[in-house]
């Protein structure tokens, strides 16, 4: 296998059943949801086992701290956060006689902190080779939500299949309810506000522990407005960032 060959299998698409969906964004009144494709890491794990060789490649973590951030709130209270998180190096030995490194990270989350941080940093270095990165390229795909959030997991396009592969309609997808489960609360405003938990009471636009947000958009059992409002906060701080002066 040359080097090109090793890239283009790494890019190659998944199998429809390795490819998992959350909800996103949601209509009004709850009955369709955009749903976003993802591939776990431990399918990157898979891939790079099947592509690479498992004594071919390995990952380095390094833990890392920029201190506190701080924010002022609605209430023209200032909050401190404490922002951390993982950057994983991903090693390859490549076919013909070299290795290539590439490095990405993610933040801790509020919930399993360790365990999220990192398996965040190894997708995000898995997507830095091209492993899943195809899936940023899918159109919008909304879905029809029962009561309870479920949905029917949809048909990929034929170009996100592997060669040879074709896909029939597939099962529901079961959303997972817990004790979280609670729907948000609005302001006179329009603020969704946390009706339980850590930030309890509190709009979630104000808060700036990019931790927890992290957690309640990816895997807590918070309502989907809830979850959405984490998304937005966490993509407008990541804009913030990026428009800052270097």
């Amino acid at each position: 296998m040359t080097n090109k060959e090793l890239f283009d299998a790494l890019k190659a698409p998944f199998k429809p059943e390795d490819v998992e969906w959350r909800v996103g964004r949601k209509t009004k009144d709850k009955s369709k949801g955009e749903v976003l494709a993802y591939i776990s890491a431990r399918a990157v794990q898979e891939r790079l086992d099947e592509v690479v060789g498992a004594d071919k490649w390995s990952v380095e973590y390094t833990p890392v701290d920029f201190g506190d951030k701080k924010r002022t709130n609605y209430k023209g209270e200032v909050e401190v956060t404490s922002v951390k998180g993982f950057l994983a190096t991903l090693t390859i030995n490549l076919p013909e006689g070299y290795t290539v490194q590439k490095t990405d990270g993610a933040n801790c989350t509020d919930f399993e902190p360790f365990k999220g941080g990192i398996s965040g940093a190894f997708r995000r270095v898995g997507s830095a080779f091209g492993i899943g990165r195809y899936l940023y390229s899918l159109p919008a795909i909304w879905v029809e939500l029962d009561q309870w959030g479920n949905f029917k997991k949809p048909n990929l396009p034929s170009w996100a299949l592997p060669e040879g592969v074709t896909q029939e309609s597939q099962s529901p997808v079961q959303q997972h309810h817990g004790s979280e489960d609670t729907p948000a609360t609005q302001a006179s405003n329009g603020e969704v506000i946390f009706p339980k938990g850590k930030y309890a009471g509190k709009p979630v636009s104000s808060v700036t522990d990019m931790g927890y947000l992290s957690w309640v958009a990816d895997r807590s059992n918070f309502s989907e407005d809830i979850k959405q409002a984490a998304s937005k906060v966490i993509a407008d701080q990541q804009m913030n960032m990026y428009d800052e002066p270097a």
